[in-house]
């Protein structure tokens, strides 16, 4: 008995190292960008690709890699994708031009795509009942530090390696980390149990998958926050008619006894289809709080990328301390505890909002650290039992393809949330060039904080729509 949970362990140290890297990666990179724009003479639409490609891969593989794992094997499917992860961060690492470091991205995206689906399907493997809860838990302190940590990991290597060589220890602090995982993964997670049914592939469904997906996603990634154009607008709204024809032809698949890619069944799961949509809002209003937050304090107040860092640590703080405790507060209030966590979200942004404000033309971070640590509080007490009352809902051999939707839905909205909430900061900023630069920036700061407060108020009211236990 000792023995086995001693494995247990030791596989779920695995996939929580693989959760930490592949979200540290979203954001590590942005603030060696200026760095990289000098090193390799980049122009300003390949670092836009440095960041996209990375996140296009990440999000557009998910569901497919979800399945790959139900039919061939989780533990195959994880280790595969941190290998081609290990791989692209030395080749990034070592980039001598544009084009390859872009390229070393995107296929670093594909792996982080790959591997990541095999986390939850495998803690559903390995854990039920209020255990599983308690892994979630963890799960979404590793998220919620994986995420926020990234600017001040990045500005620290950048400060202990210079500007020559910082860039390429941003790739390179992967490779220790990343190899503790595929030996760990290769020794403790559950073997591949051979599936009873003929494995089946779903290309049809596949090409169809990607081809939304891609409609989707690329006008959002590589515009950015720079405004949509209607062409953009156009390739989006096409991605529509894909997605109801591959809905059809999962149907009609199912119908005749075969494995379509997305199964008919989850998306006639009500609770779980509700989780994946608030899922997807509220990480449209979480991940976009970085990004504004960064922008303002380097850019409006001159501040350096370590201390851009450091003024955000508290909202990991408060996230990682809710989400270690979320599942004692779970299994006592149910849902409520969601509807907590959203609440104590909107204080901390409108905090935020208010501390901006009032800002008089001498601003410390320190009067940020209240606010952001009860919105990280908040954020803490959502991701977590999220999982928990999503993935609960699916059982058996499709939890691999509900755990590739439900990061999809989270991928989608992260580029989303930046896109809109970031179109609004700089198009706010545009009209208030008779301030000075610190008061646009706070200004534009205070109106995306309203855009995201009010995708916060539809996660409060889509929580009801959740089971009221787990």
């Amino acid at each position: 008995m000792e023995k086995t949970n001693r494995r247990k362990t030791l596989a779920l140290i695995s996939i929580m190292l693989g959760a930490f890297i592949s979200l540290l990666d979203t954001t590590i990179v942005n603030v060696a960008l200026p760095d990289i724009t000098v090193a390799l003479h980049a122009t300003s639409q390949s670092i836009e690709w440095i960041i996209s490609g990375y996140a296009l891969a990440f999000g557009v593989v998910l569901i497919l890699a979800g399945r790959l794992g139900d039919r061939f094997g989780r533990k195959n499917l994880y280790i595969f994708g941190i290998l081609l992860f290990l791989i692209m961060s030395i080749t990034a690492g070592y980039a001598q031009s544009e084009e390859s470091l872009i390229i070393s991205r995107v296929i670093q995206g594909l792996g982080a795509g790959l591997f990541f689906p095999q986390i939850n399907a495998v803690i559903m493997d390995m854990y039920s009942g209020k255990h599983l809860g308690k892994i979630f838990g963890i799960l979404g302190s590793v998220i919620g530090v994986g995420t926020a940590i990234g600017p001040l990991a990045g500005g620290l290597l950048i400060e202990l390696f210079g500007a020559d060589n910082g860039w390429r220890a941003v790739f390179f602090v992967n490779v220790p980390i990343v190899l503790v995982t595929l030996v760990l993964a290769m020794l403790y997670l559950p073997k591949h149990q051979a599936p009873k049914e003929k494995v089946r592939f779903d290309i049809p469904g596949v090409l169809g998958l990607t081809l939304a997906l891609m409609m989707l996603l690329y006008p959002v990634i590589s515009r950015g926050s720079n405004g949509f154009r209607l062409v953009d607008y156009i390739w989006m709204a096409s991605s529509i008619p894909v997605f109801l024809l591959l809905y059809w032809w999962s149907v009609r698949q199912a119908k005749r006894g075969k494995q379509p890619l997305i199964s008919p069944n989850l998306l006639k799961n009500q609770p779980f289809v509700s989780g994946m949509v608030l899922s997807l809002v509220y990480f449209a209003a979480f991940t976009s709080i970085f990004f504004i937050l960064s922008v303002t304090w380097q850019t409006g107040f001159g501040q350096s990328a370590i201390s851009s860092g450091l003024a955000i640590t508290p909202f990991a703080i408060g996230s990682v301390l809710a989400a270690a405790n979320s599942n004692r507060f779970i299994m006592k209030i149910g849902r409520k505890l969601l509807h907590l966590g959203v609440v104590l979200v909107i204080i901390g942004l409108s905090g935020v909002s208010l501390v901006f404000h009032l800002h008089d033309g001498v601003f410390s971070a320190w009067w940020m650290a209240l606010p952001l640590l009860t919105a990280g509080i908040g954020s803490g007490l959502i991701i977590a039992p999220l999982n928990s009352f999503t993935l609960s809902t699916v059982v058996g051999p499709e939890r691999g393809g509900a755990s590739g939707m439900f990061n999809t839905a989270q991928r989608i909205g992260s580029s989303f949330g930046i896109a809109v909430v970031g179109s609004v900061f700089f198009r706010t900023l545009d009209h208030t060039t008779a301030h000075s630069k610190a008061n646009a920036f706070s200004d534009s700061l205070q109106m995306s904080m309203y855009v995201n407060i009010a995708l916060l108020v539809v996660c409060f009211v889509l929580v009801f729509r959740l089971p009221r236990k787990i």
